[in-house]
C-alpha cells in the first residue's frame, strides 16, 4: 500500500453564509490531534499506578491565506466572546473526520514581503465522526 502525500489533504469548514466550503486550496498547514486525559487513581499505599481514562478531546490546527472567503469565515471571530461552533471536516485520503468545533486563538499576521495569513486552533465540542463520505 502506498503512502500518503500532504497533498492529499482536504479541510472543510462552515462558510460565513452558513453552508460549507473547500477551503483546502487557502490552507497551507492542517492536522488533527487526539487526545485523552489521563486520570489518576493510586491510593495511599499502593506500589503501582493506578490510571484511568478520562475525557477525549481533538483539535484541529489550521493555517491558511487571508482573501475574502476565509475573512468571511474567522473575521468576526476575532476578539469576539462566542458561542459559535463551526462545523469542520479534516480528510486525511482516506477519512474524513468531522465534528463540531469551537474556534480559538484566531490570529491574523503578516509582514510587508509577505501574504497575510490567519490560524485558527478548532477544539471540538462533542464526538468527531470518521467516515469515507464527505460531508454535505
Amino acid at each position: 500500500m502506498a503512502n500518503l502525500w500532504g497533498n492529499s489533504v482536504a479541510v472543510i469548514v462552515d462558510s460565513a453564509a452558513g453552508s460549507t466550503a473547500r477551503i483546502t486550496s487557502y490552507t497551507n498547514q492542517a492536522g488533527i490531534q487526539g487526545a485523552t486525559d489521563i486520570l489518576d487513581q493510586t491510593g495511599f499505599g499502593n506500589t503501582n499506578p493506578d490510571i484511568i481514562h478520562g475525557i477525549s478531546r481533538a483539535t484541529i490546527p489550521l493555517n491558511g491565506f487571508v482573501n475574502s472567503t476565509t475573512d468571511g469565515i474567522w473575521g468576526p471571530l476575532i476578539g469576539a466572546r462566542t458561542s459559535i461552533t463551526k462545523t469542520c471536516s479534516f480528510y486525511n485520503g482516506l477519512k474524513y473526520y468531522t465534528g463540531e468545533f469551537l474556534p480559538d486563538s484566531v490570529q491574523y499576521s503578516g509582514d510587508p514581503a509577505s501574504l497575510q495569513t490567519w490560524s485558527v486552533n478548532l477544539m471540538i465540542d462533542g464526538a468527531v465522526t470518521r467516515t469515507s463520505v464527505a460531508p454535505s
